[in-house]
């Protein structure tokens, strides 16, 4: 268990320490076969048993202050309000976004995990390890500990990066700094397409290749001008802290209103935005520019 004395520092390297043990499970155990089920009646939530494996991994690293999406229904609102607003640090992760993805071999998923405290993420580690996908030829196998990736973090304000093979870095972290290149595009995940709909001919185009993750890593690797957030707790608080370290703000559609200012408001009763759009924009003249392009479904 962690205390309000643990620094940051500390912080993130335990966080560095369980993605460098999390991603390289997740790649051996698709590389061995997966069997994919989903989440009830809802065909859009996938679930495998990596999923699951990666989880217990989460909670024996970081106890009883975390919050997952595997058990986070289990844990209720209320208890998540007391746990992100305590000074002590508070876990929240994402055992594999983008499960959909990660099953049927793409790129686009990976591990993520943020610490937060007095309310708010404050420190993020992702690890995407399979994003360095090689497409100048048709798409093949990749043995897990030849597999390239990007691994993402954020913490005292500042973002970093660092390429990983096999799900571990082989490089250390180095300054990340915001893209200043403009693309056009915006992050337009599946959860936000079944509610809203985008006019092209304002200027915007929709870009995503999985989840919430890969959404933030192409925002942070300049592939996106922007991107948009109506997901759930564990999908947008493990990399906040990286957008906002990038420069990058929320704002609420259509009002462009400010974000509350506990973490957990963001959220409903089941911990989901869904009801919600938020935009995430450099300032409020790009977020009124591409809140003027999107329209309810």
């Amino acid at each position: 268990m962690t205390s309000s004395d643990t620094s940051e520092s500390d912080v993130l390297a335990q966080m560095l320490a369980f993605v460098e043990e999390a991603a390289p499970l997740a790649l051996t155990m698709r590389a061995t076969g997966l069997d994919m089920t989903n989440k009830g009646p809802d065909l859009g939530q996938a679930l495998t048993e990596a999923d699951l494996a990666v989880s217990q991994l989460m909670h024996a690293r970081f106890g009883p202050d975390l919050i997952e999406e595997e058990t986070a229904e289990d844990l209720g609102q209320a208890a998540a309000r007391a746990l992100l607003a305590r000074d002590a640090w508070t876990f929240v992760g994402d055992p594999i976004d983008g499960t959909r993805p990660f099953a049927g071999g793409l790129s686009g998923w990976g591990v993520m995990v943020a610490a937060c405290r007095t309310g708010w993420p404050r420190s993020c580690v992702m690890s995407l390890p399979a994003w360095n996908e090689d497409r100048s030829a048709p798409a093949r196998s990749i043995p897990a500990e030849a597999t390239e990736g990007i691994l993402l973090a954020a913490s005292e304000g500042r973002a970093f990066w660092a390429p990983t093979r096999g799900g571990r870095m082989i490089a250390a972290l180095r300054p990340l700094h915001r893209p200043e290149r403009r693309t056009g595009h915006v992050g337009w995940l599946s959860v936000t397409a079944q509610r809203y709909t985008l006019d092209y001919g304002c200027g915007w185009f929709p870009w995503s290749e999985g989840g919430a993750i890969s959404d933030a890593a192409l925002l942070a690797t300049g592939r996106l001008d922007a991107t948009l957030s109506n997901n759930r707790l564990w999908d947008l608080g493990p990399i906040l802290p990286l957008f906002e370290a990038l420069g990058f703000r929320l704002f609420h559609w259509p009002d462009l209103g400010d974000p509350p200012a506990a973490f957990v408001d963001l959220f409903d009763a089941e911990l989901s935005a869904h009801n919600d759009l938020w935009l995430v924009c450099r300032d409020r003249d790009q977020a009124a520019d591409l809140a003027a392009a999107i329209g309810r479904a």
